[in-house]
């Protein structure tokens, strides 16, 4: 039974009672008369015991939007939105009530209207108060900046329930990015050849030391933290720019003779049983296979002989160097390996890109496609000095120092394919904005090195230097539902 006390705005209670005992004397008085008016003298009226709300949601909401105007001046307009597009979850365990997805930033929650569905009497009060009661009217504007407390009476008087309303609104712009100098790390200095991973919820740099020995440097994945270096085992020819992941526990990587060698720490490192070939670089890895360049031919291999794999074009276009590889499974559920490099045989401004994409148990017939380019594409990854590659915001990303044309100075733009390696764009409306010391650090460094760890953070190692950076909109919290 729904029922609205008009004839009283607020509803006043004893303070030294239990709230979860407490009811609206207004309201038992008003429920008599109410239901007595509309039935006969003899006929008995049981009244409900249930209290709780059954479903919520907001009203149109406005929102603010900063921008420039034509002549670069800074100017805001409103918009204005559904509320209802964000779902309320309600916890009736907890008698909590809130929206997972967050409203986007600058909306006013100030005032606005609340739609309710309900089974009793209904009041609301700042949460965390001993304020008076106000019973609830969808016709008044309340204020969502700080938690609400609604609380549900029964209509017979025997029981109550009191829940908590929270509404979350962004206080970041969600398409842009912050970037943190996690600082200098002296124990980077004079590494080459490095690649950058994340590993057991370290970031990892693997490079080779004035001595070329191979040597694993340690940092955690966070904005503080001490660096650790610390000599490898087994890693005698060890090309670290070949490192490859395969599966949750497992590292790859080949040698300068053609050897596999594997690891589950990136420390000690061991034969992996694979067969030698000479001239052998490990380009990528899938969760069974392993994938091998050598004489100009691409081949797999789950442990056993290399098996030559099946191109849709010429061979002379397989990458030659500055080779990145991207393994991901896509939305549909379908696996798929990208390889993006430098080709001799192309040009030189331009990066080559092939992909191999299977379901189920095809990965070992599946043709591999080359990305033909083509001049009148205005969107062709550039190739930049120590491209690097990384799966990043439900696509690819390109970055690096400049572009071989000039066209870019190093970490000038970062390249975005969301079409899994057709076309890279900049990101519209600056998303992923590179700071401005980055860029700086960029200009004059001999090595970069890109990596991305599970808080969907990207991270920058340009020489000594090492940076951190997420788009917001990644890092947003949400609810479970």
């Amino acid at each position: 039974m729904h029922l609205e006390i008009m004839c009283a705005r607020t509803l006043h209670m004893n303070t030294g009672m239990k709230k979860h005992i407490i009811y609206p004397l207004l309201a038992l008085l008003a429920i008599p008369f109410l239901l007595t008016s509309c039935k006969d003298d003899d006929e008995e009226t049981e009244l409900s015991d249930d209290c709780y709300i059954s479903s919520l949601s907001l009203g149109v909401l406005k929102r603010i939007v900063y921008t420039k105007s034509s002549q670069g001046e800074d100017s805001t307009y409103v918009v204005t939105f559904s509320g209802s597009s964000y779902e309320m979850s309600i916890d009736q365990r907890n008698l909590t009530i809130e929206n997972p997805d967050s409203l986007p930033i600058h909306t006013r929650v100030s005032a606005a209207l609340l739609n309710v569905g309900f089974e009793g009497v209904l009041a609301w009060r700042v949460a965390g108060t001993e304020d008076s009661w106000t019973t609830f009217s969808r016709s008044d504007s309340l204020d969502f900046t700080k938690p609400l407390e609604l609380c549900v009476w029964a209509a017979g008087g025997s029981s109550s329930q009191t829940y908590t309303l929270k509404v979350n609104v962004h206080q970041q712009k969600g398409d842009s990015t912050i970037w943190n100098n996690i600082g200098e790390a002296a124990a980077l200095n004079g590494i080459s050849e490095r690649k950058a991973i994340v590993w057991n919820d370290q970031l990892v740099v693997l490079g080779k030391n004035s001595g070329n020995t191979l040597t694993y440097i340690q940092h955690p994945t966070a904005t503080s933290g001490e660096w650790v270096s610390v000599a490898t085992t087994g890693t005698d020819n060890a090309e670290p720019s070949t490192i490859q992941k395969m599966g949750e526990n497992r590292l790859y990587m080949s040698t300068s003779d053609g050897c596999i060698l594997t690891s589950t720490n990136a420390v000690d490192w061991s034969d992996a049983g694979y067969p030698t070939m000479a001239g052998l670089t490990l380009a990528g890895a899938s969760d069974d296979n392993l994938y091998a360049l050598c004489n100009e031919k691409l081949y797999r291999s789950n442990g056993g002989e290399w098996t030559e794999e099946k191109l849709d074009d010429d061979n002379k276009y397989l990458p030659t160097g500055n080779l990145n590889s991207v393994y991901y499974t896509m939305t549909n559920g379908d696996k798929r390996l990208i390889l993006v490099g430098r080709c001799n045989e192309t040009d030189p401004a331009t990066a080559i890109v092939w992909a191999k994409t299977w379901s189920s148990d095809e990965e070992q017939t599946t043709t591999w496609m080359y990305y033909t380019p083509n001049e009148a594409d205005k969107y062709r990854c550039p190739m930049l000095e120590n491209l690097c590659v990384v799966y990043y915001d439900n696509g690819l990303q390109a970055l690096g120092g400049k572009s071989y044309d000039g066209r870019y100075a190093a970490m000038d733009s970062i390249f975005h394919s969301r079409d899994h390696g057709i076309a890279w764009r900049t990101y519209v409306n600056k998303d992923m904005n590179v700071d401005s010391q980055l860029k700086a650090d960029a200009k004059s460094a001999q090595y970069i090195t890109a990596t991305v760890d599970d808080q969907q953070f990207l991270w920058v190692v340009l020489d000594d230097k090492v940076w951190r950076g997420r788009i917001n909109r990644l890092g947003f919290a949400r609810k479970d539902r």
